[in-house]
């Protein structure tokens, strides 16, 4: 992370959405840019180098899997937190393949919002409890020649918890860890 405030910048293709969440977030984190395409993305957030990208998946010229996938190759430390509406086992596992650092549904966000990104800039992954379950799944269905780290025990453990309806307090306190 950067010197000072992190830097966020929004992927975003509803107006009011990312106005929304540019006014929960400005005052914690220094909002760098947003765009609503796939192009402008990719090009925006190679220039502005942010901390942190949150990412809708359904945008305009594709997907912000596609964006994701773009950045990574060429900027693999910028971290990416999934913020959308969707649910489907094919979104969650592909953004979870690509390599997101979390995955949120706008659902559950709320005024957590600003809480929710620092665990993710801290490198907790943070994820909503509908997508939970989607990661044991996808995580059976890894193979060892994929390229792609499997859950540890202790993941596990935390990710079972977390789709089941445990907060992240509750999770913790349950396994004896910190926050």
């Amino acid at each position: 992370m950067t010197e000072g405030r992190a830097r966020v910048f929004l992927v975003e293709d509803e107006h009011l959405t990312r106005v929304g969440t540019r006014a929960v977030l400005e005052e914690a984190y220094d909002i760098v840019g947003e765009a609503d395409n796939v192009t402008d993305a990719v090009e925006m957030i190679r220039e502005r180098k942010p901390d942190l990208v949150m990412l809708d998946i359904r945008i305009r010229e594709g997907s912000g899997a596609e964006v994701l996938r773009q950045v990574r190759k060429t900027d693999p430390e910028i971290l990416f937190l999934a913020v959308t509406v969707s649910t489907s086992r094919r979104d969650v596992a592909e953004l979870f393949r690509g390599g997101v650092d979390g995955y949120l549904t706008k659902q559950a966000i709320g005024p957590d919002l600003p809480e929710l990104v620092h665990q993710a800039l801290r490198g907790e992954r943070p994820i909503s409890r509908q997508v939970a379950g989607f990661l044991l799944d996808i995580d059976e269905d890894i193979t060892d020649d994929s390229g792609i780290a499997r859950l540890t025990p202790r993941e596990r453990e935390v990710v079972v918890l977390i789709a089941r309806g445990f907060t992240y307090r509750e999770t913790a306190a349950e396994l004896d860890m910190a926050v």
